[in-house]
């Protein structure tokens, strides 16, 4: 006796469903800033982060002062103990007024992005 097998349309049309499902590629955002974005802060500031929702690859942050000119050490980088982040060092001395932070990064998945902040020093 040969047994047959009976697919109902309710069976096959879950083995499609799942034959063309597709998971959602979640996107690397910015979760947070410090100072965080549109703060004022005291001039002692010694050091800017961007931390973002998933593990990036590698990433910059750069801080110009109100005239323009660069006011971080070097262009920054990944946060060796937290891959979420990229951090810079600032130099000394800053003078009071509007900051303008901007970050670029590759996210886990191999995307470029690029954004930017503002903060005050007082």
């Amino acid at each position: 006796m040969q047994l047959r097998r009976i697919i109902t349309p309710t069976a096959l049309g879950a083995a499609a469903a799942l034959a063309v499902a597709v998971p959602a590629a979640a996107h690397t955002e910015l979760k947070s800033t410090s100072p965080a974005a549109g703060a004022t802060k005291s001039r002692s500031l010694g050091t800017v982060t961007a931390t973002f929702t998933a593990a990036i690859q590698r990433g910059t942050l750069k801080v110009t002062a109100p005239d323009g000119t660069k006011v971080s050490k070097g262009s920054g980088g990944r946060d060796p103990r937290k891959v979420t982040r990229v951090r810079v060092a600032l130099k000394g001395g800053l003078s009071a007024g509007r900051y303008k932070a901007r970050w670029t990064i590759r996210a886990a998945d191999g995307h470029e992005q690029a954004g930017s902040f503002s903060f005050r020093l007082r």
